[in-house]
């Protein structure tokens, strides 16, 4: 097929859209004008609406329908393309280098190699490493530590599998920012000390609590450079471990008793659930019942902060609606990347598109929390129990 026949069958297929939906647009009018006003369905009228995709036809209900079409903007008229910004865009939606240069050359009439889009983005990474080193706030109330494995290829190695670990604040109001994202060759506790000092170089000094699953050493790594933080574990991968290491059949009841402790209303019924835990348990199963006796600080600790969050502290899962977005992007690059460029780019589209939807969007709960935290943090940092962390 040429490059007309594909332009040609793209405007027919995103025309036939663009009227299914101004059609729906027109039903749901027409139900809500009868809602309100009475009266019955008295017919529709045919009429054609010139779009940038080229005409589409509509059957109009009278009257109503007509009001609907007044408040439809006009066909946009010709305009200049940026074709960094398309190639960006067409990037940060998840297209490979080739896929985005022919969807390039189907939508702007040119032929471009699959490295027009490459370089065209290169641009961004200038933007992406001011990213990773800007500036951050002096305190957050948490701080989310998780990654995700993604191939990269390096020459002279092959391909190999790296961890992309990523840091995401949460303010005493409730406002979300990605801290910053790195590469580490695994998720060792040297690596996350390495990410920590960082965040402090940048200018995060004071922290409540850190959330994250169970890395090997990461508590110890955040005693030498935030002593005065506080570690959750995430409640939610220490079930799913449980659960896989007991039988099928008794897998309910276990996940039953470990909500006693979990949610529980306070930290005093809590350990009382683990007691219970312990009994039933016990024997069959030491491993898991030893891990939530060894860790029942770690995972409890939500229970000291006010009850209206334990929901966001309890889990990792405010960190990990992120790494499932930044995941879809991957999918489509069958989750190789070429280099380690390619990923810092997609971290980077990925925290920017994010931070832009979560600049209006406080987190729930936070509002009452609010004084509280400011509280908290203000006594755990009071200049005469702060002592200097960074020696080295």
């Amino acid at each position: 097929m040429d490059e007309d026949a594909l332009r040609a069958l793209l405007r027919e297929a995103v025309g036939e859209t663009v009227a299914d939906v101004l059609q729906t647009l027109l039903h749901l009018d027409r139900e809500a004008f009868l809602r309100e006003h009475g009266g019955t369905r008295n017919g529709h009228y045919p009429r054609t609406l010139e779009t940038r995709f080229g005409r589409v036809s509509l059957q109009l209900p009278p009257g109503q329908g007509r009001q609907v079409l007044s408040r439809l903007p006009e066909a946009p008229r010709p305009c200049l393309v940026d074709v960094g910004e398309v190639a960006v865009a067409l990037y940060a939606a998840g297209l490979s280098q080739r896929k985005a240069a022919e969807v390039l050359g189907l939508l702007l009439g040119h032929r471009y190699s699959h490295k027009t889009p490459s370089a065209l983005t290169d641009q961004v990474l200038r933007a992406a490493e001011a990213f990773r080193r800007r500036p951050l706030p002096e305190e957050m109330a948490f701080v989310y530590l998780d990654g995700l494995f993604l191939k990269v290829f390096r020459e002279g190695e092959g391909v190999g599998r790296e961890a992309a670990s990523v840091a995401l604040g949460v303010t005493p109001e409730g406002r979300r920012q990605v801290l910053g994202y790195w590469l580490l060759p695994t998720e060792r506790a040297l690596g996350w000390e390495g990410v920590l000092r960082e965040l402090w170089q940048r200018g995060l000094r004071r922290v409540l609590l850190f959330i994250t699953d169970g890395l090997p050493g990461l508590p110890e790594a955040m005693g030498r450079v935030y002593p005065q933080a506080e570690w959750q574990r995430c409640v939610v991968h220490g079930v799913r471990w449980s659960l896989a290491q007991v039988r099928a059949r008794e897998r309910a009841l276990l996940a039953q008793d470990l909500k006693q402790v979990y949610l529980a209303e306070d930290r005093r019924e809590a350990l009382q659930a683990l007691e219970r835990l312990k009994v039933t348990w016990g024997s069959r199963y030491p491993g898991v019942v030893g891990l939530w006796w060894r860790e029942s600080g770690a995972f409890l600790r939500f229970y000291s902060y006010p009850r209206a969050l334990w929901p966001y502290l309890r889990s990792t899962n405010l960190m990990e609606r992120f790494i499932r977005e930044v995941r879809r992007g991957t999918k489509v690059r069958d989750h190789k990347f070429s280099k380690e460029e390619a990923i810092y780019k997609l971290l980077y589209l990925e925290a920017e598109r994010q931070e832009g939807r979560w600049e209006e969007r406080r987190l729930k709960g936070f509002d009452q929390a609010k004084e509280t935290l400011e509280e908290m943090l203000r006594e755990r940092y009071a200049p005469q129990t702060q002592r200097s962390t960074q020696t080295s």
